[in-house]
């Protein structure tokens, strides 16, 4: 696959024309047609796709079945530019309002527009106002790879999926998984003239748009050029030049006939092992295992899906472990490798920033506070490296800033030891009230007291049981119960390493209750929340003892103490505290994904050749049915959040808001794969 792009990203170079509207200085090019923009995208696009006729016709065809559905309906689009194709398609749908039927768009984009220049861009069209504004409030201007943004769909259906790849739109859909059923419906071919932005049609790219397209997808573009024409239909479409917008006298539409797989892609990688072979399609019904924020993340966004989610929890509650303390923070693990974990981590950060300040609108109890956090250089990570080693310079200055000692303690509400690196979205939120939240979508049921102990399969259902009596069953099952996923057959194999975590409260008093944001050091302090703050956590693999420790509520006060002024705080503050158990891994990556097939995955490696077992280049054997979100240690707010919407795209056959890189770096079979690779087959 290609390799992860840098997290920085270029911005759209601008000059503002006399009537207001935007000009690429890059490209020497128009955004839009001066003679309209609006209905030029009506034309070229949303009728040039038949979009209307199509989603009345599936939603209809869906309504006829009387069955529930979660089926959705893809465009792709190539240049977001000023999102002015997507406004359109999404107020269309609106208009429309299917009931039965999610629409997911996805456009890429090379060189984003700043959010101050989409605003001033958008002020074009007054009639798109509201749908502007919302795209505003969550549109992400800086940082490569994918963003998934959650947009309101007309009364009473489904929220819109909005997929924004920035960076090279070949690398970027080169690194969607090859799955056989998740593909685009229809496609907006809108980058800047192939005169001036050649890249944007070339033969690789094409090839990539026919691997994402299913037999029927449509396509249209202004262009008539005879080198579009030609890589279209050397790419397997049929093109045909009909009547243009305004003065422009032809457009191009097309279709993916059944018959067009074209052999050999250009620049196609051979597929991982660790890729995602295609599943078979299930019932819209998914039984969760599991009420933490892992469990309830996943539960959630199989919900907005359509899904019909039962979570079962062994607790008398939910969040009854690790996702119960009083406060959990939110930050994004820096690195300066440019690899699948450090755009896993980034893109997970984002996705929860966006996340959280939607839920705490409608779930104000969830307490989302985005005051930032400040990592100080007396930070060390577990490989004693200090935090101020990251170079920041490959990210956005929306993501981290470098702050000296005196801007650290303006910014943090009292005097540090020393600077940091500042993360001004991360923060930090009620982790229980979260699940709380999560699991209010009406298609959620909850069951406690309910510790599912074996899992059977049985034709095509799941069947759950606790001890010999059965608890529930469906056709699809995730395993989100933390260390309890190692008691389970199906995923014992998982190496999951229990780790105890002790959080000590500490009262605030007038040295403290000015912290305005979260300071890290060996141990972290939040600010004050009911009278209270949060300093944690202790790391240590001794879980036999959950009691709570006065050697670690010592170790606590330790790790933050010596690096704010002297005596701000000590032990004597401590008024109790909360020890729970998390579930981390040897790589410090979750475990998310589908379960392999163990005994099938060794039978299938150890009949490879030895020259393939260095680097196989087949799937890995799947458990029908079967998925898992374990492992995500002390970062788990971060990361369940985007793994929970990434395991319900591949249960609901989507493409992915995770790129094959990232996805590799938290695959349920990495572990084993590296096992097996270490044993002798010559004997």
């Amino acid at each position: 696959m290609p390799s992860p792009p840098q997290d920085n990203i270029e911005n759209a170079d601008l000059q503002w024309q006399e009537s207001g509207a935007p000009y690429s200085t890059r490209f020497d090019d128009i955004y839009f047609s001066s003679g309209g923009g609006l209905a030029e995208t009506e034309h070229v696009f949303l009728a040039g796709n038949r979009l209307q006729q199509r989603w009345l016709a599936r939603d209809q065809a869906l309504a006829a079945t009387a069955a529930p559905s979660n089926e959705h309906f893809t465009v792709a689009e190539l240049g977001f530019g000023t999102g002015l194709n997507f406004l359109c398609c999404w107020r269309a749908w609106r208009q429309l309002a299917p009931q039965h039927l999610r629409l997911h768009y996805i456009a890429c984009e090379k060189y984003p527009l700043q959010i101050d220049a989409l605003r001033q861009a958008l002020l074009e069209w007054p009639e798109l106002a509201p749908l502007s504004e919302a795209l505003l409030h969550e549109y992400p201007d800086h940082s490569a790879g994918v963003h998934r943004l959650h947009l309101a769909g007309a009364a009473g259906t489904a929220p819109i999926t909005l997929d924004l790849y920035y960076g090279d739109a070949t690398q970027t859909l080169a690194a969607q998984a090859e799955r056989s059923t998740a593909k685009v419906d229809a496609w907006f071919l809108d980058g800047f003239a192939p005169r001036v932005n050649p890249q944007m049609w070339s033969e690789e790219l094409l090839v990539q748009i026919a691997r994402l397209s299913r037999t029927g997808s449509t396509l249209s573009t202004y262009s008539v050029a005879g080198q579009v024409v030609r890589g279209l239909r050397g790419a397997g479409f049929e093109v045909e030049k009909v009547r243009g917008f305004g003065q422009k006298r032809q457009m191009l539409i097309g279709h993916y006939p059944q018959e067009a797989r074209p052999p050999s892609p250009v620049g196609m990688p051979k597929p991982s092992w660790l890729n995602l072979s295609t599943q078979a399609a299930q019932p819209p019904q998914v039984l969760v295992i599991g009420a933490g924020l892992a469990g309830c993340a996943t539960a959630h966004s199989l919900a907005r899906k359509g899904y019909r989610v039962l979570v079962l929890e062994q607790a008398d509650g939910i969040a009854t472990g690790a996702s119960g303390n009083r406060q959990a923070v939110l930050q994004c693990r820096l690195s300066n490798a440019l690899n699948g974990s450090r755009q896993f981590n980034l893109q997970a950060f984002l996705y929860a920033t966006r996340e959280f300040a939607r839920l705490n609108q409608d779930y104000p109890k969830v307490n989302w506070q985005a005051c930032g956090v400040f990592n100080l250089d007396t930070a060390f990570s577990a490989r004693k490296e200090r935090c101020v080693d990251v170079d920041l310079s490959d990210y956005s200055p929306r993501i981290a800033q470098r702050l000296d000692r005196h801007a650290t303690s303006q910014s943090a509400g009292l005097a540090v030891d020393g600077a940091s690196n500042y993360l001004s979205l991360g923060g930090w939120l009620s982790p229980a009230e979260l699940c709380h939240a999560y699991l209010q979508h009406p298609n959620i049921e909850l069951r406690c007291n309910a510790k599912v102990q074996r899992l059977e399969r049985d034709g095509q259902a799941w069947h759950v049981y606790a001890k010999d009596a059965e608890l529930a069953c469906a056709p699809t099952v995730v395993i989100a119960n933390s260390i309890s996923a190692t008691q389970l057959e199906q995923s014992a194999p998982l190496p999951i390493v229990p780790i105890r975590g002790q959080v000590s409260y500490l009262q605030a008093t007038a040295g403290t209750v000015n912290i305005a944001g979260v300071i890290c050091a060996q141990s972290y302090i939040s600010p004050a929340f009911d009278g209270l703050h949060s300093v944690g956590a202790s790391y240590s693999k001794n879980v036999s003892d959950l009691a709570l420790s006065e050697n670690e509520h010592r170790q606590n006060i330790e790790g933050i103490a010596p690096h704010l002024t002297h005596g701000t705080i000590d032990a004597d503050a401590i008024t109790g505290g909360r020890v729970s158990v998390r579930a981390t891994t040897g790589d410090r990556m979750p475990i998310v994904g589908p379960v392999p097939d163990f005994a099938a995955f060794e039978i299938q490696y150890s009949a490879l050749g030895q020259r393939e077992r260095k680097h196989p280049n087949t799937h890995m054997p799947y458990v029908n049915g079967l998925y898992v979100s374990v492992g995500h240690g002390s970062h788990g707010l971060s990361n369940a959040p985007l793994c929970g919407e990434y395991l319900a795209s591949i249960i609901a056959n989507e493409l992915l808001p995770l790129q094959s890189k990232a996805l590799e770096c938290i695959h349920p079979g990495r572990f084993f794969l590296r096992e097996l690779k270490r044993r002798d087959y010559s004997r």
